[in-house]
């Protein structure tokens, strides 16, 4: 099914593990995020492995960007199977864990990878990313998180770059 992905991204201080976990309604999840080889241009392909203790979950998803924070994206769940047939495609891959949960009018989702990457090292640090419903949409931050700046537009903080400077590619 085809939506558009509006999304703000920050790098923020990375916060206490115990008071993620803490916070009403959140959820934590180990992700395994691998990119597909291009078939076209200007469509992003990847597939998902999501861990939440309990169960795993295999997502495909194809996004194509539209502005710096609109991209149109194509997701669905997919089979064990399936995901391990398109691992055969794969050209780059991190891993990451997500905390995400709901805060004013949206849900909060927190990257933290176990990666220290040259220059803007993300030891100490996060990826903070927040999907709106319009483009001008005014974002509250929760209390305890800080801002170091906004990432919103810059490949340089893409998953798909980091997966690239950490070398997990084939």
């Amino acid at each position: 099914m085809q939506n558009l992905e509006i999304e703000r991204k920050y790098l923020i201080v990375l916060p206490d593990e115990e008071f993620l976990k803490s916070r009403e309604g959140c959820v934590v999840r180990h992700i395994t995020q691998t990119y597909l080889l291009r078939h076209e241009n200007d469509v992003e392909r990847r597939i998902r492995k999501i861990e939440d203790g309990k169960n795993t979950f295999y997502v495909y998803t194809e996004k194509r960007p539209k502005s710096s924070t609109t991209r149109l994206e194509d997701e669905r769940d997919i089979t064990e199977d399936e995901y391990n047939e398109l691992m055969k495609e794969r050209f780059s891959y991190l891993t990451k864990t997500r905390y995400a949960f709901p805060y004013s009018a949206h849900t909060i989702e927190i990257d933290v990878y176990p990666y220290e990457i040259g220059g803007d090292a993300l030891v100490g640090r996060a990826v903070m990313e927040v999907e709106l419903k319009d483009e001008n949409e005014k974002i509250d931050f929760p209390s305890g998180i800080t801002v170091i700046r906004e990432l919103t537009g810059t490949r340089e903080f893409s998953n798909k770059t980091l997966a690239k400077r950490v070398g997990q590619s084939d």
